[in-house]
């Protein structure tokens, strides 16, 4: 191999040559000669120098190892939890506590809405604890003496009613009989009265015609005596006024003695006969036994309420009553809980680490629930400590995956070698390019979103993953290899201190490794570097580490 002096010593000699107008008097082939006469002089004369001088190698001896293949495809990183925080009660925000791109804890507080509505809540579900806790006290104290003294009105009303079927049971019947009686007894009056006012009448009527007859005759000579003048105009109109007065009389007799006429009924009497024949249908119907059917159903029934009441008392039914009392208590203290937890609610926190990745209102803005339809989120927080690896792989290569396997996830920042464990393998395949969706689970050691470190959520990843696996594979640096091409290639290994030239047959480049699927002999020493200085024969030396 020709030396570097040895060049520039041909440039040398060709430049002086020039100079010496050599090339314009000479014909080329005489120049070549000579140049070829100084180079085989001093090509000799450097090979003699090399080899008198053994050139300094380091070496490395074939390994065994296993070769791990695998396959790459390209996705991208999402966050593992994104969370859009709504308000919990409804309302005005109030105040903002955080900033996006800020790292937050959970229960960190990111804003407060309006908590007036959520306080008065509060005010009247303690109102409301109060009352039960009150009525629990009264009816512990009160629940016993009810209903003991309910038992001792139910003995009083049985009583009542026992007596008052021995009274009706003794008197009943007499009493309808005695109403009959009674009822005859006032008919008959009715009607004696009637017959004496008829008489009175006629009596009256008579008189009233005497009356008016007198007055007539006095009328008629007077009337004449007036027309001759023979009386005053005053006496005239005394005797005129009589008549009519006793006209009047006579007509108010007429109709009073009318009322008395055949055939015409009287108001008294008629009362009279109805109450008389219901009188006689209550005897007739026996009706005094009915009255003590009565009194006998107030008895069982009295009895009854009696019984029921014994059973209270018995199974001390006031306990039952302080059990309600103590559930209302219990149910309105629940109720004060929740509109406290309401009241606390207006203060918004964050449900998980991560980062503020979204602001999307701002104070003075109206903030809904979830389950407003219409409702806007706060913030989105996003948790970073753990990211999702996503991509596409066909289905023929997603058979040799599983849930649980781990992938090496690599990054266009170059973040090498991550270990992702694979969490989802989606059961629906892509018709339009026949690959499935895959989820890994990726830690991610920073967390954060700063410019410094961590993934980064929406950044382009290379997931690797293994497709096979062979073990006590022969190895070597890729870099001992030279010439490599249609599955050979040359190395130089070292024999005593001389450099020996030889073909292997290679397999695949692992890494910064090659597979050499030759047989080399135990702890054949190759050389790794400076190869360009050597050939084959050359005179080596080791370099010792």
């Amino acid at each position: 191999m020709v030396n570097r002096h040895v060049l520039k010593t041909y440039t040398a000699i060709y430049a002086r040559l020039q100079k010496l107008e050599l090339t314009n008097n000479s014909s080329p082939s005489l120049l070549l000669s000579i140049l070829a006469i100084i180079s085989s002089l001093s090509v000799g004369s450097v090979i003699a120098q090399e080899a008198a001088s053994p050139i300094t190698v380091p070496v490395a001896t074939a390994r065994r190892g296993t070769i791990v293949s695998t396959k790459q495809y390209t996705g991208h990183l999402e966050p593992y939890a994104e969370v859009k925080v709504f308000a919990n009660v409804p309302g005005k925000i109030v105040a903002l506590n955080t900033t996006v791109g800020q790292s937050v804890m959970k229960d960190d507080v990111l804003a407060e809405t309006d908590s007036r509505e959520a306080t008065l809540g509060v005010i009247r579900a303690g109102s409301a604890f109060s009352s039960a806790q009150s009525r629990l006290i009264s009816t512990q104290a009160n629940a016993q003496a009810d209903v003991e003294s309910q038992l001792a009105i139910a003995q009083e009303m049985l009583m009542t009613a026992q007596s008052n079927l021995v009274e009706t049971q003794s008197l009943a019947e007499m009493r309808v009989r005695n109403q009959l009686v009674q009822a005859e007894a006032t008919y008959q009056a009715a009607v004696e009265t009637i017959e004496k006012s008829k008489t009175n009448a006629e009596q009256s009527l008579e008189r009233a015609k005497v009356e008016r007859d007198d007055a007539e005759s006095d009328y008629a000579r007077n009337k004449s005596l007036h027309e001759k003048q023979l009386i005053s105009d005053s006496n005239f109109e005394s005797v005129e006024k009589r008549l009519r007065l006793a006209e009047t009389r006579l007509e108010e007799a007429q109709v009073t003695a009318r009322q008395f006429e055949e055939g015409s009924t009287h108001p008294s009497i008629e009362k009279a006969k109805a109450e008389l024949a219901v009188a006689r249908k209550l005897v007739e119907i026996r009706s005094w036994e009915r009255e003590i059917a009565l009194a006998e159903s107030k008895v069982t029934q009295a009895q009854a309420d009696l019984n029921a009441a014994q059973k209270l008392v018995e199974a001390k039914s006031w306990e039952q009553d302080i059990e309600i009392a103590s559930a209302a208590v219990r149910q309105a203290e629940e109720q004060l809980k929740i509109a406290q937890e309401q009241a606390s609610a207006t203060t918004l926190k964050s449900p998980i680490d991560g980062i503020i990745a979204t602001r999307h209102l701002n104070v003075g803005d109206y903030a809904g629930s979830a389950s407003s339809p219409t409702g806007n989120p706060i913030f989105t927080v996003i948790g970073v400590k753990a990211l999702n690896a996503i991509w596409n792989m066909p289905v023929t290569d997603a058979r040799r995956i599983h849930n649980g396997g781990l992938v090496l996830i690599s990054t266009n920042a170059d973040t090498r070698n991550i270990i992702g464990t694979i969490d989802f393998i989606s059961p629906m395949v892509n018709r339009e390019d026949n690959t499935v969706l895959v989820y890994a689970n990726v830690p991610n050691s920073v967390g954060t979103l700063s410019h410094t470190g961590g993934l980064k959520p929406g950044g382009t990843i290379t997931v690797s993953i293994k497709t096979g696996e062979r073990k006590n594979v022969q190895l070597l640096p890729l870099h001992a290899v030279l010439h490599i091409q249609n599955g050979s290639g040359t190395i130089f290994t070292v024999e005593g201190n001389t450099a020996r030239r030889e073909q292997v047959s290679v397999g695949a480049v692992y890494g910064g490794e090659i597979e050499i699927t030759s047989k080399l002999a135990a702890g054949t020493r190759v050389i790794v570097d400076k190869q360009h200085q050597i050939q084959d024969g050359t005179s080596v030396s080791i370099v010792r580490e």
